[in-house]
This record gives C-alpha cells, structure tokens and sequence, in this order.
C-alpha cells in the first residue's frame, strides 16, 4: 500500500472519532477512513462505529481501550497514547467495511436531504402564516358576519313558510281581479250619480206642476165672484 493512501492522526482525534466526543471536530479524520467527504458531525458520528472497527484490525491493543462516561477525557486520551503513541497511521476502508459504511452514509443522506427538505417547506410555510397573519382577524369577523346572514336567512325562510301556508288557506277562496273591483266601484258611482241626477228631475218637474196648479187654482175666479147681485134676477152688478 502506498504512502499516499495512508494518513496521520493525532491519537486524541482518533480517540475522539470512535469515541463520538461532541466538542471535538472529526470531520476530516471520518471523511479520509471511510473515503467519502462528510459535512457535518452528525455523518462523523454514523461513521465512528465502523471506523473503531477498521482501527482495532489494524491496532488490535485498541481493543483494551474503553471510555466510560465518568472518566475524565484527558486520563483516556493518556492512557490511548501509552497503548497507540501519541499518532496513528490510519489507510481508507475497504472490503466489506466499506460496503456497510457506504450504505449507512447513502441511508444518512437521504434522510437529511428528506429533512431538509422538510425544513425547507416549513420555513415557507411560516413566512407565508407570517405574511397571512393580519388577514387572519379580517377573516374571523367576516365568518362572524356570514354567520349572522346566515341566522337572518333561516329566520326570514321560516317567516316565509309561514306566509306561504297561510297564502295556501286563502287560495281559491278569494279570486277578485283588482281590475275588475275597481270597474265595480266606477260603475257603482255612476250609477249613483245617474239616480241623482234623474231622481232631481223627476222632483222638480213634480214641483213645477203642483207650482202650476196652485197658482191656477189661486188665479181662477170663483162662481159666486162679482160685486153683488141686484135686480130681481140677481143679475146686475149689484152688491
């Protein structure tokens, strides 16, 4: 194996690698032994576990070295440099390591690019809730109105049912065209005013001739009028 397929590494990064120390950047060291770049920490961490395992083929001591939570991070490190020195030469993985490394990384970076893209979707959907959010009360008062119009619509068709039973009680009972009432009621007054006007004539042609016969009864001279009777045979002018 050539010199350039193999790398150094401080033995505190390598420790912290397989380890899985949060504080500590093992990007880079991650990256080279599985032969893949790796952008984040958390790809670092999936890539650890295997990473222990290529080191303990070629550093088979390293199997006596475990970090237990209550131990103090720097006695583990003095105690990894007494068993590996203080670098190790680590070469890329290969074989079947390789091959399980590269299915979990593949599954890791599907998953993130899922949730990322999730991410993406949600950050759009808040700003667009943001840029929503002062119509949000303009449209609670307006359902509060259609609310009310919608009250008002029941009420006025319940109102409307009503009218329309009781149209129904009425219907064919009374069928008087307004056209035909108010011809009646024409003819009725002229009818009225035709008696009256006939009615008065009747009266004062009566009237005339009663006047008439009065005075020809005032006018006329009695038999027995004159100035008196004289002579023997009552016929002179006497008094």
């Amino acid at each position: 194996m050539a010199d350039a397929d193999r790398k150094v590494f401080p033995v505190e990064k390598v420790l912290a690698l397989v380890a899985g120390k949060d504080d500590v950047d093992t990007k880079d060291i991650a990256g080279f032994v599985v032969g893949r770049s790796i952008a984040c920490e958390c790809g670092a961490k999936v890539a650890g576990p295997y990473a222990a395992t290529w080191l303990a083929r070629w550093y088979p001591q390293f199997l006596e070295l475990e970090w237990k939570a209550d131990q103090p991070w720097d006695a583990f490190v003095a105690k990894g440099k007494k068993v590996l020195g203080d670098s190790v030469s680590l070469t890329v993985m290969d074989g079947p390591t390789r091959t399980m490394v590269d299915a979990a990384m593949d599954a890791m970076a599907e998953n993130r690019h899922g949730m990322e893209s999730q991410m993406a979707a949600a950050r759009a959907l808040e700003a667009r809730v943001q840029e929503l959010e002062p119509y949000v009360a303009k449209a609670e008062a307006l359902q509060k109105k259609c609310d009310e119009l919608e009250a008002k619509i029941k009420t006025m068709n319940t109102d409307m049912g009503a009218l329309r039973r009781q149209a129904a009680d009425f219907q064919g009972k009374v069928a008087i065209s307004q056209d035909d009432l108010m011809q009646t009621i024409k003819d009725a007054i002229k009818d009225g005013l035709k008696g009256m006007v006939v009615g008065g004539a009747a009266a004062g042609a009566a009237a005339g001739d009663a006047a008439a016969e009065s005075a020809a009864e005032e006018s006329s001279v009695p038999d027995d009028f004159g100035f008196g009777a004289s002579g023997a045979n009552n016929d002179g002018f006497g008094f």
